[in-house]
């Protein structure tokens, strides 16, 4: 008898682990490309210029959000000049979000990301372009950050990254 009762119990898990896998928490699909040329370089400074990373305090109450994914973007602080730097990749577009050329061969996007200090936040938004390896095809090109607006300016990409530099008191408030 206990084998008819676990039978209907087993169709239901399989079902519920189907049910699951099959499900996708955000629909968040980016494009398929290495984010080489996708890295962004932050600078946090005060009124003097002095980097503010150098404080561990502020350093720990950083946070990067990717808007499309809905996910912590990984930083690394590091030497960078005189001071230090977050350095991150941008988050790629949804490949939903993309907007082709009539030949198919290359694609331009917006992402969206959010840097929390503390509790002030900076809206950063990258401009990406893709360029596929094998037309039509959307997947194994090579995107790369074309420009990131934040803070009422425009940062161009220099080389492989886009270097941004805020202005801030100890708090993560922009000056």
């Amino acid at each position: 008898m206990k084998k008819v009762k676990s039978i209907p119990t087993i169709i239901l898990a399989m079902m519920a682990v189907l049910l699951m896998a099959s499900c996708d928490g955000n629909g968040y699909e980016p494009i398929s490309s290495s984010p080489d040329a996708c890295q962004v370089i932050v600078q946090c400074v005060d009124r003097s210029g002095k980097s503010l990373l150098d404080d561990k305090k502020f350093v720990d109450a950083i946070s990067v959000d990717g808007g499309a994914s809905h996910s912590k973007i990984r930083y690394d602080v590091r030497n960078y000049g005189s001071g230090k730097a977050l350095f991150f990749n941008a988050e790629l577009p949804d490949q939903g979000d993309m907007k082709w050329s009539a030949d198919r061969r290359e694609a331009n996007g917006i992402s969206r990301m959010t840097m929390k200090f503390n509790k002030h936040k900076v809206e950063m938004k990258c401009h990406i372009k893709y360029v596929a390896n094998r037309p039509p095809a959307a997947a194994g090109g090579k995107a790369t950050l074309e420009e990131v607006s934040c803070s009422n300016q425009t940062f161009k990409r220099s080389g492989n990254s886009v270097t941004i530099t805020l202005r801030m008191d100890k708090n993560g408030k922009l000056l």
